[in-house]
């Protein structure tokens, strides 16, 4: 069905019924039926609404009016076209940062967001040539096929999704193929996404060479510091279409959550909790979402990780690797408005080869932050007690 918002007719695929809806926005170069093969995994009790950007699938397309803005306010539209009271934005790659923008106002009905495999809010300045090449990648079958096979996928579409994204990419207006290159990747909207106080998801594939792991983890997470980041293993751009169930499932977690009032942690005893938890099962993408994006961690051998999330995967990774059993107790916490400092017992159990365990106790200061979310995360960790 069309929507007519901002003069332009705004094409919606609608599926499933209930109270929480679902807001599907697309990459450059999609189309609503994208998200086809993840929305028909989700519970029927989420209302999805997918939505055709002006000048893609089956939207209309004026000849201007491609910027982050009017994309965001196209989506706005349709929002209260179909009176949502209660929903959760999901943007995909340049849908990602329509998705950061909207959010970034704080709609009244919002209630979380979803980024997969988002394009940054910081802007990505192109050369003339380089903005030409990104245009004319969807001229014909050949170039998007190129596309498909050594920039967008790390694993092979089907037949018939690949003939999906052939059409979707050759099917787009010349003002929306030109739109994004030209203007809206090189839009800065760093300073509105600091407002962002929903709970936020990012889901980012492994071998995606467009949006990095590394880059969304220097340009996003930093300055949305509440945003938790869960990598998909082996997967590209396109995980919607190559880990369609993969997505479906981290999104039906993220809404399960929204809907529990468990989306963050509701107290520091529950940020420790769940850092145990998590550290102990050597769940990384479960255990960064403990701290902030912001956080600084002292390490056992005195190194310091400051605001550097990728920095602190990488070491987290490593010190889990050996699937050490760490045991947290706390001893203290000390309350300054949204800041609590903890004093907390701890003790790390190791195993050797040969089956020998070692115990190692110790006392650690920990300054915990509570975000624009209301959920509470590990801002300042030091093991040694000392901060």
């Amino acid at each position: 069905m069309k929507i007519n918002v901002n003069n332009t007719g705004i094409n919606v695929q609608l599926q499933g019924s209930g109270e929480l809806a679902l807001v599907f926005l697309h990459y450059y170069g999609g189309s609503s039926r994208t998200w086809e093969s993840v929305t028909g995994q989700l519970p029927d009790h989420y209302r999805t609404v997918a939505i055709d950007h002006r000048g893609w699938g089956l939207s209309d397309a004026p000849e201007s009016g491609y910027r982050i803005e009017d994309l965001a306010r196209d989506a706005e539209g349709v929002v209260s076209a179909l009176e949502l009271k209660r929903y959760i934005l999901v943007g995909h790659s340049m849908g990602g940062k329509v998705a950061q923008l909207m959010a970034s106002r704080r709609p009244e009905g919002l209630e979380g967001l979803v980024l997969i495999a988002p394009s940054p809010p910081s802007p990505m300045l192109l050369s003339s040539e380089e903005r030409d090449r990104l245009s004319s990648a969807y001229n014909n079958r050949e170039s998007v096929g190129f596309v498909i096979d050594n920039v967008l996928t790390a694993r092979p579409l089907s037949p018939a999704l690949r003939e999906q994204v052939i059409e979707d990419s050759l099917r787009a207006s010349e003002g929306a193929k030109a739109g994004w290159p030209g203007v809206a990747i090189s839009e800065d909207i760093t300073r509105e996404v600091a407002s962002i106080n929903v709970p936020v998801r990012v889901i980012s594939g492994e071998l995606d060479r467009v949006d990095t792991p590394e880059t969304l983890q220097r340009e996003l997470l930093p300055r949305i510091p509440h945003a938790a980041m869960y990598i998909i293993p082996g997967t590209g751009h396109l995980s919607p279409l190559e880990s369609p169930g993969e997505i479906a499932s981290s999104i039906s977690a993220f809404a399960a959550s929204i809907e529990k009032s468990a989306a963050v942690y509701r107290s520091p005893g529950e940020t420790i909790a769940a850092f145990d938890e998590a550290f102990n099962a050597g769940n990384i993408d479960n255990l960064m979402s403990v701290f902030s994006n912001r956080a600084t961690m002292k390490m056992a051998d005195g190194a310091v990780i400051e605001s550097n999330p990728e920095a602190l995967r990488m070491a987290l990774f490593t010190l889990t690797a050996s699937r050490p059993v760490i045991r947290n107790q706390i001893r203290t916490l000390i309350s300054a408005g949204d800041l609590v400092l903890a004093l907390i017992n701890w003790s790390l159990t190791t195993t050797s080869d040969d089956g020998t365990q070692h115990v190692e106790h110790g006392i650690a200061t920990q300054v915990m932050e509570q975000g624009a979310d209301k959920g509470w995360r590990i801002r300042i960790s030091n093991p040694s007690g000392v901060v």
